[in-house]
């Protein structure tokens, strides 16, 4: 099927114009014909599924692996070193996780290099999400990030953090957000307020028309992996959002596993 381009003046980015995909609905995905599985027993499968999150591709020699589980309708930063891998990984299924990620050292100024959704909708040549293969751009046109395994293929480029004011005007001024979640997870690298974040990746989200079909196409142990193009701290969400079926109803718990790359001797 060819891909429907909504802007085709958008086509002098840096790859190739892929229009938008077709929403891929979680409930009619079989999950023994995921990419990762082989033709193997299907227990065999069905356990290989079950843990595949939990090893990196692409392993360097004497790395090794740290896990941190980020609480639901929480979030956490981390740094990543160039060449660097990391997963974002959804445990228990159908949960958005915001995204952001600036240069290291991270300074508060106006000309801090960072994430920017918008040059890497630029760069892409339009409204999609990258694919296995393509980058994440800075605001400075860097490629940040290359991402390296995709098991759900179907993310955002498009919306913002949730916020207190996005919630305070439905009502609910006290309600846990996307945007003080990282503004709380980066308060060590110098972050003073919810107010200094970023236009987010929103990884497993669903939105490429905006539209309320199949919000929620990820699974349990879905994720994606991602190697750093030049050193950063990143951070994300858990997203705490649950209106019109958002995050299933529910939010659940997520995991960021990061590859560990020792020193040399």
């Amino acid at each position: 099927m060819t891909r429907k381009v909504l802007f085709p003046q958008l086509q002098g980015g840096h790859g190739t114009n892929r229009g938008n995909p077709e929403p891929k609905p979680a409930s009619k995905e079989d999950p023994d014909q995921r990419p990762v599985c082989t033709s193997i027993g299907k227990q065999q499968r069905q356990q290989q599924q079950q843990h595949r999150w939990e090893t990196l591709l692409f392993m360097r020699p004497k790395s090794k692996l740290a896990t941190h589980i980020v609480p639901a309708a929480h979030g956490f930063a981390f740094e990543v070193k160039a060449s660097s891998h990391f997963r974002i990984v959804d445990l228990e299924g159908q949960q958005v996780v915001d995204f952001m990620a600036w240069a290291l050292p991270y300074t508060r100024s106006t000309d801090c290099e960072h994430f920017s959704a918008s040059y890497t909708r630029y760069a892409l040549g339009g409204l999609a999400a990258p694919q296995e293969g393509e980058c994440l751009y800075s605001n400075r046109d860097r490629k940040m990030f290359t991402l390296v395994a995709d098991t759900v293929r179907t993310h955002d480029l498009l919306f913002m953090a949730c916020n207190p004011g996005f919630y305070s005007r439905q009502g609910q001024p006290d309600h846990r957000s996307c945007a003080t979640n990282f503004a709380e997870a980066m308060a060590p690298w110098g972050m003073e307020h919810w107010s200094d974040v970023i236009d987010p990746f929103n990884v497993f989200q669903n939105t490429p028309y905006y539209t309320l079909k199949a919000l929620n196409s990820s699974k349990p142990g879905d994720y994606v992996e991602m190697r750093a193009e030049m050193d950063t701290v990143c951070a994300v969400s858990s997203c705490p959002y649950t209106g019109g079926g958002f995050n299933g109803g529910n939010v659940t718990r997520v995991a960021v596993v990061t590859e560990v790359v020792e020193d040399e001797d």
